[in-house]
């Protein structure tokens, strides 16, 4: 079966009936004499029309009467001679809109149907009709299309990345759709043809995924260029199918050399076939990634394919346009990632496939398209890429709602929403450092410092969330870093800090249980490395274990240019997060900056309202927040001086993503209840790209 559909079209059925009677209603004025003898008039020996005739709504002006408000009308006279004595009696007391002398006609507003009910019957007016407005026909841009921020991509034609779908088949000769000669399928049933779609769900998906920018019905995902499509019927004109026969129109898929496949599909049990089918796959190391709606029951079940535990497998769940999953949509840890599947409009076939037309359907049916579509696009653009590559750009650069709030991954939409731009640009630069579904395979990128480094080691319990730690500067009295957010259970987290020497600090780890990280729930663990040696080390503890390491020493000489930290005005005391404060008022000089070859200099500005205390930074080297590397982070109470500019400038590697974040404890941001505070971040010296300070609890 598949997993979409609402019974739109019985609306349509009741609609159109209401409408047709209320035209039968309308269709009764009279046309000319009904007894007596022949018409005589100048069309010649004419035979009265009959009631039927009349009644025929293919007549000119049948079905545009109604009994509605004041409008326009359409009225056409039997002739020259009628029209011209209208003009010459009749045209000063009538409402006339427009001339219409070409076909003796005029339109004339009148003040309801009853009085355009008189024009028609009388004996010099050949017929009277609504003037009824007329539309561009224009192409609609599906809400999710602009959600998943695909429309401003193209598809890269000839890059031979080809999509497949596996569905009731594909209306061929949809105005709509893709028609040529790159259109291939197989049915491996033995009724039917793949190009014939007598269900209209394989077509739904089909323009979601690849509907035609021509300026006529909606566009897909990939509307810029047409992208080669295989279709594989797996599922017959009655919406279901077998697992031999989804099986046959995957390896189909395979065989035309399709990258994505959308399986738009799916039932309660799992296929023994079909996971030996997927483990091979892996095993020859075929590129391919397929995606398959989440399922429609609304509830924690499995649906399969979705569900296979394959890294070839991506499971789809549907959102409604406000990042809300919808109500049907299955939930449960095999969800990877979710699109739009509420209210989405697309290409259809009607009357067994022999017609075509535009609808809008619900689903997680409808929701898979635009992954797979999205994957596709991004693909073409990189088709050396591996599936791997693909998979894990989509992952790590999908949106999460806001209201899933700091959620890395969670059972209801997986990552968050599917988005274009966002995972072109990762998979550019494959960046996947940050990533959870590659990060914990990879070291961790080496932090480039002149100074000393602190590498603070966590490994999670099968219980993260209740993991927290501090690292404070003893000597200073100052926070240097902290993370409470550890969203993964059984995963080492890695923060470097670039610190001054001299300094003694002191860590405090905390579990919120009171249980520790190890040994009771996992082999949880931490280790602190200063300068590559380790100082601390532990995991078996109760609500908390503190570690004292460093020692203070004389003041630090000058900065090095890695890190300043220094007022454009003269404050009451000086910031300088990493060192201590200068003793005089005036602003000290900032050393000229220089970034080693690979590096760029990354720089903030930030102007403190009224309460300068409240305000707290953090960067971090990633492409998502919470598995990011923290570079370098100002907490709460540092900053002491209210309406006062602040430099903060460090080198960031270049063409890595990068995470800035800034906070207000009051959560009323920097500006403008309490004070024009503001903050700009540029790059190289150069005009900030981004400035803010209007914001609420939090900025990123």
């Amino acid at each position: 079966m598949y997993f979409g559909h609402t019974a739109i079209s019985t609306l349509c059925l009741f609609n159109f009936v209401s409408f047709a009677v209320a035209d039968k209603l309308l269709r009764n004025r009279k046309l000319g004499p009904s007894n007596g003898p022949p018409d005589n008039g100048p069309h010649g020996n004419r035979p009265h029309r009959n009631k039927d005739e009349e009644d025929d709504p293919r007549r000119p002006g049948g079905p545009n009467l109604d009994f509605g408000q004041e409008a326009d009308y359409i009225v056409v006279f039997k002739d020259e001679s009628s029209h011209s004595s209208f003009s010459q009696n009749e045209m000063a007391t009538a409402n006339c809109v427009r001339h219409l002398n070409f076909m003796n006609g005029e339109v004339i507003k009148l003040p309801n149907a009853q009085a355009a009910q008189q024009w028609a019957e009388r004996d010099d007016v050949l017929f009277v009709e609504k003037d009824q407005e007329v539309r561009k026909l224009a192409e609609e841009v599906p809400y999710g299309i602009n959600l998943v921020e695909a429309l401003n991509i193209d598809y890269v034609a000839g890059s031979g990345v080809k999509a497949c779908i596996i569905d009731t088949g594909y209306g061929r000769g949809h105005p709509d759709l893709p028609n040529n000669n790159l259109i291939t399928g197989f049915n491996p049933y033995g009724s039917g043809e793949w190009f014939v779609d007598g269900d209209g769900h394989g077509t739904h998906v089909a323009g979601t995924m690849a509907a035609v920018g021509n300026n006529i019905g909606v566009v897909g995902v990939t509307s810029k260029a047409n992208m080669p499509l295989h279709i594989g019927k797996g599922l017959g004109d009655d919406g279901f199918g077998s697992n031999s026969g989804v099986l046959a129109a995957m390896e189909s898929c395979v065989q035309s050399g399709a990258k994505v496949i959308n399986m738009s599909l799916g039932g309660p049990d799992a296929s023994g076939a079909v996971e030996e089918f997927l483990t091979k796959l892996e095993n020859d190391g075929t590129d391919v990634l397929i995606v398959a709606a989440a399922g429609n029951n609304g509830d924690s079940s499995f649906s399969f394919p979705a569900s296979y535990n394959s890294p070839l497998v991506m499971s789809v769940a549907a959102v409604e346009s406000n990042g809300d999953r919808a109500g049907f949509s299955q939930y449960n840890n095999q969800v990877d990632i979710a699109a739009p599947g509420v209210d989405i409009k697309s290409t259809v076939t009607m009357n067994a496939g022999r017609d075509f037309g535009y609808t809008s359907w619900d689903g997680t049916s409808m929701a898979s398209p635009h992954v797979a579509g999205v994957a596709a696009l991004i693909w073409s653009h990189y088709p050396s890429k591996s599936v791997a590559d693909v998979r894990t750009a989509l992952e790590c650069s999908a949106v999460m709602p806001e209201q899933y709030g700091d959620d890395v991954k969670n059972n209801e939409v997986g990552y968050g929403v599917v988005n274009a731009k966002n995972a072109l640009a990762l998979l550019e630069f494959s960046d996947f450092s940050g990533c959870p579904t590659i990060a914990p395979t990879m070291a961790p990128t080496p932090l480039d410092c002149s100074e000393d480094i602190i590498e603070i080691i966590i490994t999670t319990d099968i219980y993260p969330s209740e993991t927290a730690w501090v690292l404070t500067n003893s000597c200073s009295n100052t926070e240097v870093a902290s993370e409470d957010n550890h969203p993964f259970g059984e995963y080492e987290y890695t923060t470097k800090i670039c610190v001054p020497p001299g300094g003694e600090y002191f860590f405090r780890i905390t579990d919120s249980f009171g249980d520790g990280i190890c040994c009771s729930n996992g082999q949880g663990s931490y280790n602190i490395l200063y300068n590559g040696e380790s100082v601390a080390s532990g995991g078996e503890f109760l609500n908390e274990d503190i570690k004292i390491f460093g020692q203070c020493g004389t003041p630090p000489p000058s900065p090095a240019p890695q890190v300043t930290a220094t007022p454009s005005v003269a404050p009451t005391s000086s910031h300088s997060p990493s060192y201590p404060p200068t003793t005089t008022g005036a602003p000290s000089q900032v050393a000229t900056f220089s970034c080693p070859s690979g590096q760029v200099e990354f720089s903030l500005t930030l102007t403190t309202d009224n309460y300068p205390e409240e305000t707290k930074w953090v960067i971090k080297e990633g492409f998502r927040w919470q598995t990011g590397t923290t570079l370098t982070t100002e907490s709460f109470g540092t900053y002491t001086s209210s309406q006062t500019t602040y430099t903060e400038t460090i080198c960031i590697i270049k063409n890595k993503s990068h995470y800035f974040r800034i906070n207000d404890k009051a959560n009323d941001g920097l500006c403008c209840d309490h004070g024009n505070g503001e903050y700009s971040i540029a790059l190289n010296g150069q005009e900030p790209f981004h400035s803010g300070g209007n914001f609420g609890k939090k900025e990123q």
